[in-house]
């Protein structure tokens, strides 16, 4: 009889422990400050930690505290409701040849930008002759601004190029005017793991 109930006892111990919720799981790699994209349902047992994550019956707001990385769970910790930095939206337009294929909102990227007049064509250095009374030395591709935010990549190419749509401060508007006005833009995508949390 002592052996028959420690056997069911036993089993509605792991049955208990066994109990699953469905909970958020991010698709792919996400950046601090990002907005939440691409979730996809996930059921699993977390036991005592099924509180710490976020349900898929519970709405989602604000954004990411710090990066999660694809296939991992959205913890209540990794969310802000805190107001954001004050930003600004603008659209660059970019060759599709020089933004990462994969490009997609919620990724951050590097902007480069290449003057028209550097004398480079395509990251190579141009034949052309210079003025001899010139000894400026020309210009190659420069950092305008680091790891700023993707809000939005457009689907189609308008004139050739690709819309990509950033978040920026309001002290980094100028630079990436600048930048977008004086020649060619590359994005260089920052890998999740090169983000500071």
């Amino acid at each position: 009889m002592l052996l028959v109930v420690s056997m069911f006892a036993g089993a509605r111990l792991l049955s208990q422990d066994s109990e699953t919720i469905t909970v958020w799981q991010a698709g792919r790699d996400l950046s601090a400050g990002a907005e939440i994209y691409d979730l996809r349902p996930v059921t699993v047992a977390l036991g005592q930690a099924e509180s710490d994550y976020v349900p898929v019956d519970e709405q989602i707001e604000g954004r990411l505290r710090y990066p999660i990385a694809a296939g991992e769970l959205l913890a209540r910790s990794a969310l802000t409701d805190q107001e954001q930095e004050p930003s600004r939206i603008i659209t660059v337009g970019v060759d599709p040849l020089h933004a990462p294929v994969d490009l997609a909102p919620g990724d951050r990227v590097d902007v480069w930008s290449t003057p028209a007049n550097s004398g480079f064509m395509d990251g190579i250095p141009s034949d052309s002759s210079s003025d001899s009374s010139s000894e400026a030395i020309p210009l190659g591709p420069r950092l305008a601004l680091a790891s700023v935010m993707v809000e939005h990549v457009g689907t189609d190419a308008l004139g050739g190029r690709v819309a990509v749509v950033l978040r920026v401060s309001p002290d980094q508007v100028a630079d990436l005017v600048q930048a977008t006005r004086s020649g060619a833009i590359d994005l260089v995508k920052v890998p999740l793991l090169g983000l500071a949390s």
